[in-house]
């Protein structure tokens, strides 16, 4: 058996026994400049890189790889054309970010610039894996003397069009003399001695938190470089690459999202600078507070208009048409050769000694990422030419309250609610036994009435399929009215569980129920409230569940303390007529003829829409009351009853995070690691990381309640429901004896009096407040009737539309309404004319 037959082999045993995640994607990597290497991107959203030592190992793995034919691994039928035709495009990164269409996407605003930049890393070979090729960001502000920072003001920010080493015009004379002077017959000309990114580059931003401190000694021989060249003032580091010739470099992604490599969080003796002040934590320019805070506004100016204006002129020079020739050397920025992809062939240096020194030069001194474009740049489109990004946070004083018609007809007042960008799935407050309407509508459409959207009511039956079951448990006093309902529900709920905390609404438009008294937990169809599975694992009923924003997670809370996690599987076209039935409480699948091998069979393959679970998370002493999932983070965040917020890994099912002191009755997530929590007994909003430091906290008044949180799609902002409480109700919370103290947290004690500041949000009720998510700042405010108390609240994707559902059973439709305007002007320039603009078009 030849060595490819024996790869493939082995690969398909180890997925087939479990002993590695099933990996969706590859990518063909460099490793001192050589295509040798390969990386693996795992289901669980870990990866692994892999350097086989030449190219023909490389592609021997890579043939094995396509041809066991992984069951997650996407574009199997490319990777196999590719197989075919020896591997030719494999090597091209080029090409793979034309076919993936990431430079559109982000100019039309559907990613994020850090989205964008690393995706461009990654696929020009940048990886956390390599530390000689780690991912490479633009510096961003040059201001960092200001005690406020104008994101406002382009000239806050760095001339994104230059190299590092040509924004001092005085420095850049010195460069351009040495290029037009140097004349060697082996070694081309060059611009800068030192690169923009390197091993030591790195290790320079990160040396405070492993394994990058552990790194730093052994790079330094076996002890901390010295400290008046280490990292120690923000500030400073930028001055040094503005004036130091032989200092050009970047940074690195972690000073947009990890405030932990600021601080000395280890308490690492890093020495004694010349001035005897001993290094600790970074100095930080005045306009920022804290570790946290500078990260925040960071990110912030990288996501600026300004930054979204140029990012594509700094991309030029690292990844694109001007990273190499002739554009190179006019927009100086040529650096030493031995930095470049195909420069030198290491293969074929016959001296071994020479060859490590040349492969150790490499590493260290610095490379240039993988070209991807041999043309400029697409320019990001102007912000106000992107309709899906008017949101109704970014515009909210445009926002206007429409209210549903025949509100009757809508299945309310509601426990959850999910608006699609063609349907509206509504389930009432009687979950887990509830009715599920589902109605038809187009957002930013007007009706031609004054209207922005277009609604259909979906149609109510006399009774459910389950009618005349439940009808004997009805009250005789049940007026007649209740006859004509949405289909319902058939299942028999716990006492003393918040029907709202035991719903979830897939993407796939079908609903995940808990607080059965069987302790099981269903999944629903939102056409006809049929039960399409039902799956158990815990050991009480289930009082909490949360869906990941993608659906692909499922997390449990119960009252037997345990909070499971459960993998979702969408529904296929080919399984959706094989699921009429729910499968049994045991989860093994039945069969009309079980004495029939081929039904017996088909049974058997039919995979579960409701995998799990997965892992057990242990830790609470009581009741889990809230949580939330997360698979871009990979965290599982919850509560319980007199016990601290706890935080899970999505990966292995491990305790990652214990936020001591910390209790809440309502969890949100934000795509960004912000915990929000809501603690009922204090009636105190707060806002963590994920490492658990604090970083805003708003008091409400004890006469009001949250009823439901909501994050907005780009994670910067917020929005809660308040609810007015009877004095009894306030009471009865303030004094109850689930208590939190102060967060047992370092940096908790160590943060500024106006990060600590406990804000207290005075606002009328029942309303919707728009927060600031860092600051907790209510920016605006809806305002709802007297009686109008918020059950549910639901965003659609884009964040142009607000559902909400009040305790008078009234739908109500919070827009913009000069959105649709615009959104129709776009599609009758496109040539498009929908049904609903029949009436506006006459």
């Amino acid at each position: 058996m030849d060595w490819i037959a024996v790869q493939k082999l082995e690969i398909k045993k180890r997925i087939e026994a479990g002993r590695y995640p099933p990996f969706i994607r590859y990518l063909a990597e460099v490793y001192l400049l050589r295509r040798s290497a390969l990386e693996l991107f795992m289901v669980d959203r870990s990866n692994f890189f892999f350097d086989f030592g030449s190219t023909e190992g490389r592609r021997n793995a890579y043939r094995a790889i396509v041809q066991a034919r992984p069951p997650h691994l996407s574009n199997i039928y490319l990777a196999t054309q590719l197989l075919k035709n020896i591997f030719i495009q494999a090597d091209r990164p080029e090409q793979l970010l034309k076919r993936t269409q990431l430079m559109e996407r982000w100019a039309r605003w559907e990613i994020s610039n850090f989205e964008y930049l690393m995706q461009l890393n990654t696929l020009a070979g940048r990886s956390y894996n390599d530390i000689t090729q780690y991912p490479v960001f633009p510096w961003i502000v040059s201001d960092y003397t200001s005690k406020y920072l104008d994101l406002a003001d382009p000239f806050s920010f760095r001339d994104l069009s230059k190299p590092v080493g040509a924004l001092n015009p005085d420095r850049l004379a010195k460069f351009q003399e040495r290029y037009s002077s140097f004349d060697d017959p082996i070694i081309p000309k060059f611009h800068y001695g030192s690169h923009y990114s390197s091993a030591g580059t790195v290790l320079y931003y990160l040396s405070r938190v492993e394994p990058f401190t552990t790194l730093s000694i052994q790079l330094q021989g076996g002890k901390f470089d010295h400290a008046d060249r280490m990292f120690s003032d923000i500030g400073s580091t930028w001055n040094g690459v503005l004036e130091d010739m032989s200092d050009v470099k970047e940074l690195v992604p972690e000073l947009f999202y990890l405030p932990e490599i600021l601080t000395n969080e280890n308490l690492i003796d890093f020495g004694t600078t010349q001035l005897g002040e001993k290094l600790d934590s970074v100095k930080l320019p005045p306009w920022a507070e804290n570790p946290v805070d500078f990260i925040h506004k960071h990110q912030m100016a990288l996501e600026s208009e300004y930054v979204s204006a140029h990012l594509h002129e700094w991309i030029d020079l690292i990844f694109g048409y001007k990273q190499r020739g002739k554009e190179a050397i006019l927009a100086n920025n040529v650096f030493f050769y031995i930095t470049y992809e195909g420069t030198i062939d290491v293969d074929k240096i016959s001296d071994p000694v020479q060859q490590r020194a040349t492969q150790d030069q490499i590493a260290y001194f610095g490379q240039t990422p993988t070209q991807l474009l041999t043309t400029p740049h697409l320019k990001k489109m102007p912000l106000a030419d992107v309709l899906h990004l008017q949101t109704i946070f970014r515009n909210p004083k445009e926002v206007k309250p429409y209210a549903v018609p025949n509100p009757e007809r809508c299945n309310l007042p509601a426990a959850a609610m999910h608006a699609s960008s063609n349907s509206v799935v509504i389930v009432d407050m009687n979950a887990p036994a509830a009715h599920v309407a589902q109605h038809k509508w187009q957002p930013n459409t007007p009706d031609g009435q004054g209207t922005p959207f277009l609604f259909h009511h979906g149609k109510a039956i006399g009774s459910s399929s389950s009618g005349t079951f439940m009808r004997m448990f009805r009250s005789p006093t049940s007026s007649g009215s209740d006859e004509l309902h949405f289909p319902r529900a058939l299942a028999f709920a716990t006492s003393g569980i918040r029907s709202s905390a035991i719903v979830s609404i897939t993407c796939d438009k079908e609903i995940i129920t808990g607080g059965h008294v069987d302790n099981s937990i269903r999944l629903i169809s939102s056409d006809g409230a049929k039960a399409l599975e039902t799956a158990r694992g815990h050991c009480a009923p289930v009082t909490c569940l949360a869906l990941s924003p993608d659906s692909n997670y499922l997390v449990t809370g119960s009252r037997d303390t345990t909070v499971l996690l459960w993998r979702i599987h969408r529904a296929s076209i080919s399984l959706a007529s094989s699921i009429s039935e729910p499968p049994s409480a045991s989860g093994t699948p039945t069969s009309t003829s079980s004495n029939t091998l081929a039904n017996i069979l088909a049974d058997k393959s039919r995979r579960r829409r409701i995998e799990g679970p997965m892992h057990i998370l242990r830790g609470h002493f009581r009741e889990i009351v809230c949580c939330c999932v997360s698979s871009d983070l990979g965290i599982v965040v919850s509560s319980s009853q007199s016990s601290d917020v706890l935080l899970h890994s999505v990966r292995n099912g491990r305790l990652i995070r214990r936020l001591v002191g910390v209790g809440a009755h309502a969890i949100c997530l934000s795509p960004e690691g912000i915990i929000m929590t809501w603690n009922k007994n204090s009636n105190n909003l707060s806002t963590f990381t994920l490492n658990g430091i604090l970083i805003s906290s708003a008091q409400l008044p004890f006469s009001s309640s949250i009823s439901c949180m909501e994050i907005s799609v780009n994670g910067e902002c917020a929005l809660i429901g308040i609810n007015s409480c009877s004095e009894n109700e306030a009471a009865c919370a303030h004094s109850s004896d689930l208590r939190f103290n102060k967060p047992e947290n370092e940096y908790f004690d160590a943060v500024s009096d106006e990060t600590r500041k406990n804000y207290i949000l005075d606002v009328s009720t029942p309303s919707i407040c728009f927060l600031n998510l860092h600051t907790l700042a209510v920016f605006h405010t809806l305002k709802l009737g007297e009686g109008q108390d918020i059950t549910a609240v639901a965003l659609n994707k884009d964040n142009t539309n607000l559902l909400v559902s009040t305790a008078d059973k009234q739908l109500i439709i919070f827009t913009d309404p000069t959105l649709s305007l615009k959104v129709v002007d776009q599609m009758l320039k496109l040539g498009w004319e929908g049904d609903g603009l029949s009436p506006l078009i006459k």
